[in-house]
Formats: C-alpha cells, structure tokens, sequence
C-alpha cells in the first residue's frame, strides 16, 4: 500500500442485496471504479437465487461477500458494518450507483470539517435501464423542519457516516426507512449533518422498489414520528410540535400512495382515510391538509384520468402561461 493510500481513511461501504443480478454488477462497478484509493466494498446477500452469487464470485478477490438468510435489509447492512474496518461507513442499495468521485469528494468533505458527522450530496435518478432521469437538489439538514414534516431529506445512496456516531447512537432500525430513522437518532444525539451541493449518487426508480409501497411505508413514517416524541431526550421546543409532526406524518404517507400507478377503487379510499386522519390529529394543520385535495395530489390525477393527453398537455401548458413569472 502506498503511503498516500495509509493516510486516506478507509471508506466502508456496504450493499444489502436479494435476487438483484439484474442490478447488482452496475452497482459493484460504480464502487471498484472510485478514483478513492482506500474503499473496502462487502456485500451481504440474503440468500439469493438467481444469479447473484454468480457474480459476486466474479469479484472475489475485489470485494468481500457473505450469503446467508438475514432479516431485511438493515439487518444485512448491520451484519456487514460489523465485518468493516472503515472510520467512514455507509451502504448502497443493490440497485443505486455511486456517482464518479463520490469517494473521494466525501472524504475531503469529512476531513476538511472535523465536527461533521455525516455529509451528504445531491442524487440523481435513473430508470430500470440505468438511463438519466433527473437530478435531485438536496436541502441543507434542518433537524425541526424533518421533524415537523416528516421529510428524511437525505437521499442515503449519497450519504457517509463517521463510524464513531453509529457507534455512538447505535446501529440501524430493524424496519424499512431506517435511514430516516437513524437521521433523527443522530441528530438527536447532536451530530452534525452537512450538505455539499455535488452529486453523490443515483438511486434507481424501478417497480420493485420497496420503498415506494405505501402500504408499507405509510406506516412507518407514522411509526418512526410517533417513537420519536416517545424519546425522553426530545427537547421541548420539539415537542410543542407532536400534534403537527403526527398530522404530517399521515399527509407523508399520501405522497406515497401517488408515488406509484394509482388506482382510483383501490387507492381513492385510502387517500381520504389519511387525509382524514391527518386533520383529525391536528385540525389547525387544516389548510396544508386540504392543499392535498385541491392542488397538490388527487385533482391533477383526476384530470389525467378524465383528459385524453392532448387535453391534459394542453391544461398544463396552460397553468404555465397564467402563473409564469414576467421577465424583468
């Protein structure tokens, strides 16, 4: 090892993965093809069997690989952190990709600001195909405002983490949306959490995404806030804002119900029954709660369900031209 690679710290990185040899090989490459010279890559598998072990002994003598039953994914990703070396610990999904120097713009991130805990970037989307789809601008931490409306902020594929903070407030959340989780644990715990606005990583929007099921996510965002409020260390400025957080809470899952291909007998009731919920757990949220009805959510999909493509273009374009701001 050169000297240079001594004094770069080691960069963990851990990818949970079941039966996703479709995605898995991009996602290894997007890893070994780091210009970072110090990354130990681990992959924990679940036990697949469709190809993935396949590949995964392709690259036996880059990465390290286990495959063997585990509970979800944030038991695979806890599994592998304690198979790691790192000072610096993160994990990728089996199916997102690290961006070209993501490494290493990390790295001079965290060494550069002692006091930062975890720094994070901006993430682009991809398809199943791996084609470009966009490219999402990631806010600055705002520890009240991810409280109040529930909003992870941080895409996790474009996230590292000090190890000595998850070591610290412990490692992740045993449930899905476990990176929402472990952002307010750490942030709770006063960690610092910081942006860099350069593009990180690209997390892939495919059908299987679990993630986008809001019959299972919806509940969890309700969960995570819920067992939040529960904790004796939040402080009372915090706390004031129980009532509204649980309200955005049930508003989050909605966005999640429209994240996928609505259907009208299936989805219809459910939208109502957290809307409901939400004005029902803070009616002064009201007006927020309504912009879901109105604005926001199902009047546009009602209008592309009713208006042929033309129509709804034509509506759109014109919505542009009423509310376009004038040229100075």
């Amino acid at each position: 090892m050169s000297q240079n690679n001594c004094r770069a710290p080691i960069v963990s990185v851990v990818i949970p993965c079941l039966n996703r040899a479709g995605f898995l090989r991009p996602t290894i490459e997007s890893v070994l093809c780091q210009d970072y010279p110090n990354i130990e890559c681990v992959v924990v598998d679940g036990g697949s069997t469709d190809g993935t072990l396949e590949i995964l002994r392709n690259y036996e003598d880059r990465i390290k690989w286990v495959s063997e039953p585990d509970r979800g994914p944030p038991d695979a990703i806890n599994k592998g952190w304690r198979m790691c070396t790192g000072d610096i610990l993160t994990w990728l999904n089996a199916d997102d990709l690290w961006a070209p120097g993501a490494v290493s713009a990390a790295v001079a991130h965290l060494q550069k600001r002692a006091e930062v805990d975890v720094v994070y970037g901006d993430c682009g989307t991809i398809d199943q195909h791996g084609n470009h789809v966009g490219t999402v601008r990631i806010r600055d931490w705002d520890f009240e405002h991810a409280v109040t409306y529930c909003d992870h902020i941080i895409f996790q594929a474009a996230s590292f983490i000090r190890r000595s903070i998850l070591e610290r407030v412990g490692w992740l959340y045993p449930k899905l949306c476990h990176d929402h989780e472990l952002w307010l644990r750490i942030s709770l715990a006063g960690g610092k959490l910081e942006h860099i606005p350069v593009l990180l990583a690209y997390a892939r929007d495919h059908a299987e995404n679990l993630g986008y099921r809001w019959d299972i996510v919806a509940p969890l965002k309700l969960s995570i806030t819920e067992n939040f409020f529960a904790d004796p260390l939040v402080p009372d400025r915090l706390l004031r804002l129980r009532k509204r957080a649980i309200s955005n809470a049930h508003l989050r899952g909605i966005d999640y119900v429209f994240l996928g291909h609505f259907r009208w007998r299936r989805d219809l009731p459910v939208f109502f029954r957290l809307l409901g919920r939400a004005i029902w757990a803070d009616p002064s949220n009201w007006l927020r709660s309504l912009q879901y009805l109105f604005t926001l959510k199902l009047i546009p999909k009602f209008l592309r369900f009713c208006l042929t493509d033309e129509g709804y273009e034509w509506l759109r374009s014109a919505k542009r031209r009423l509310f376009a701001k004038p040229l100075s």
